[in-house]
């Protein structure tokens, strides 16, 4: 053979491997971009999109989450939920929880979200949460002829203080007090209180404010310093992937700036700390 020859194959071999290596370097390339484009919302959400269904579990904390009259669960927290919802195309399907047991059911796959859910170290070694949808402190709730005007005297008044079991108040509360008294729900804390079997009531200042308003035998005790400040939150699997993450995040924000929130907070008659007027014991 010629080195001419030589030459003229070489060539024709380096034409067909470049052709070769395109031809498969494009279908790689076209692999990848389908790919990206099937998950581009997000395989949580695209995962909610083809139930048809976006569903969050809700235990009762009045008035953020609630039995609305007709016997579903809803509130103020879910707003920004239900407008993700419609966003998506799919139904809001509202599941019973309790306190005790609301991360658990999100961990088996019972709901997507679990709603009004305060950060905890311990809750995030297990779920993630998304952004923040409000912030508030905890509280006592007591008799409006209690004695006790200040957290330093109900704690130190050696009775005992009811709080909902599994809620985040209550594991604060345990580093201050062995007094405590767990209940299954906030309304049978409140009937421990009234029964005299416990002296208080540590809560959430949505909570406290939606008893008071409903029972002007109760007052609102605001400890001063604080002695626990909650971030109230969605839960979500732990596995989450960042793309969904985000939507949903937007989606709370949307919801926050857009004063859909603010208008149900004050439909609900939800105050501020520093503005609960009668309802603070003096």
């Amino acid at each position: 053979m010629t080195k001419t020859s030589k030459i003229v194959l070489a060539v024709l071999a380096i034409a067909v491997l470049s052709a070769a290596a395109g031809f498969f370097g494009s279908g790689f390339r076209g692999n990848s971009a389908a790919a990206s484009t099937g998950s581009a919302q997000g395989t949580f959400i695209e995962e909610i999109k083809k139930r048809g269904e976006l569903r969050v579990g809700v235990a009762i904390a009045p008035p953020m989450t609630v039995q609305q009259a007709d016997g579903t669960l809803g509130g103020p927290n879910l707003i920004p939920l239900e407008e993700l919802a419609k966003q998506l195309g799919v139904k809001l399907v509202p599941v019973a929880a309790e306190w005790k047991n609301i991360v658990a059911g999100l961990q088996a796959n019972r709901y997507d979200f679990a709603a009004n859910l305060d950060y905890t170290v311990e809750r995030s070694l297990a779920i993630s949460f998304t952004n923040p949808v409000y912030e508030y402190p905890g509280v006592f709730v007591v008799k409006a002829n209690s004695p006790h005007t200040t957290s330093d005297q109900i704690i130190q008044s050696g009775g005992q203080i009811a709080t909902a079991q599994g809620a985040a108040p209550e594991a604060t509360l345990k580093g201050l007090t062995s007094k405590i008294m767990p209940m299954d729900s906030y309304s049978n804390a409140i009937s421990a209180i009234q029964a005299g079997r416990a002296v208080a009531e540590f809560t959430d200042l949505p909570t406290a404010e939606s008893q008071a308003q409903a029972d002007k035998t109760l007052k609102i005790v605001v400890p001063d310093p604080a002695i626990y400040s909650g971030t109230a939150a969605y839960g979500v699997p732990a596995g989450v992937d960042a793309r969904s993450m985000q939507i949903v995040n937007i989606a709370i924000e949307r919801a926050q700036k857009s004063g859909k929130l603010a208008q149900a907070y004050a439909k609900v008659n939800y105050f501020e700390v520093d503005n609960l007027g009668d309802l603070q014991k003096k």
